[in-house]
């Protein structure tokens, strides 16, 4: 079907940088289109202002290249090109109230807003504490409000969201589940799989004396596929490095994946994608019981939900000493991922869902 219909999304992030971004909209922009719908992204920042945000320190230099970026944005917001439907990915700009997208829906066409981050929840950036006193977290409620249709990536944001949007859908984050292809977890030397970046790494250090414990008793190193070292204290950890263009490189040998998260405000609403990576690979999870964990891992199904050291160390010891339940939770892993979260399943869900709002 040829896209005869048209989706503007505004973007706070440059395409393809920002992982959130990347697995939502910049994803379902390229299945959009057997449906109908071409996209256009219309980003906040420049290339400038992204290589700052990540840096220590230099406020002036920032709040320069966030203010030209504020001017530039504002031009285009006034002058967008013809849209059948507005999106609005999170936020229009990374900082202030939400007056740009009061300005995009002067356009007239109905506005969807997705959310995939509890940005209702204030956060202090480690790298630019200023930059966060600028978020605005009354911000998002405004969205919600403004909003014609409002999507989030959990049951649990999608109810804060209906306390003041009743027109709510939940589309998680999806997986390519062709290029996660399944491993056996049944099979050769026990080893574990944590996947992450070095800002996420702490929490891997909330399930150390569980690893310490099971690894004292029998051969189970850590796999880490991670942007960079990670040290464990007194657990054996193989270091895998990250390869971007293919998001399962390492997973092949291993058993069992774990989803270990530290208890802070902001996790507690969190969506973590590298649950859904473990069940599209056929590995059975074991993970914390917070977040949309309990939403996509049934516990004693596709793996376990666990809270104390305790639980980790025996769950991770019956996973370790059990290939058949490996191997029968890792079958019933790959057919949740394959039937909940694949890319194409939860598209036809967005697809359906704007061609009703357009209406």
């Amino acid at each position: 079907m040829p896209a005869t219909r048209r989706l503007l999304a505004l973007v706070p992030n440059l395409p393809g940088v920002a992982p959130g971004q990347r697995a939502r909209i910049e994803t379902w922009a390229r299945h959009l289109e057997p449906h109908g719908w071409s996209t256009q992204l219309v980003p906040f920042e420049d290339e400038r202002l992204h290589e700052l945000l990540y840096e220590q320190g230099r406020a002036a230099d920032k709040a320069k290249a966030m203010a030209a970026c504020w001017q530039r944005h504002l031009r285009v917001v006034l002058d967008l090109p013809p849209h059948d439907v507005l999106l609005v990915y999170r936020e229009a700009a990374l900082v202030g109230p939400a007056l740009l997208e009061r300005l995009a829906r002067r356009s007239g066409a109905p506005m969807v807003f997705d959310l995939d981050d509890p940005t209702f929840v204030p956060y202090r950036s480690p790298t630019s504490g200023w930059f966060s006193v600028l978020k605005f977290p009354g911000k998002t409620r405004s969205l919600f409000r403004m909003a014609d249709h409002v999507i989030t990536i959990n049951s649990l944001m999608g109810g804060e969201a209906r306390r003041d949007n009743a027109s709510v859908t939940v589309i998680p984050n999806t997986i390519d589940v062709d290029r996660h292809q399944p491993v056996d977890p049944s099979a050769g030397e026990l080893r574990l799989l944590w996947t992450g970046s070095t800002t996420t790494a702490p929490n891997l250090q909330t399930v150390v004396p569980a690893l310490r414990r099971l690894q004292a008793e029998r051969r189970a190193p850590l796999r880490v596929i991670c942007d960079g070292p990670v040290q464990l204290e007194g657990v054996e950890v193989q270091h895998q490095p990250f390869e971007p263009d293919r998001t399962d490189a390492g997973f092949e040998g291993c058993h069992i994946g774990l989803v270990p998260v530290t208890d802070l405000p902001w996790n507690r609403w969190k969506f973590f994608h590298k649950a859904v990576q473990y069940l599209a690979a056929g590995l059975p999870v074991v993970a914390r019981r917070i977040g949309s964990n309990p939403e996509v891992i049934t516990d004693g199904v596709e793996g376990f939900l666990v809270e104390s050291q305790d639980e980790w160390y025996q769950r991770l010891a019956q996973l370790a000493d059990d290939p058949a339940l490996r191997r029968r939770m890792g079958e019933a892993a790959r057919a949740k991922a394959v039937a909940s979260y694949s890319t194409p399943a939860q598209v036809v869900r967005l697809a359906a869902l704007l061609d009703e709002v357009k209406r």
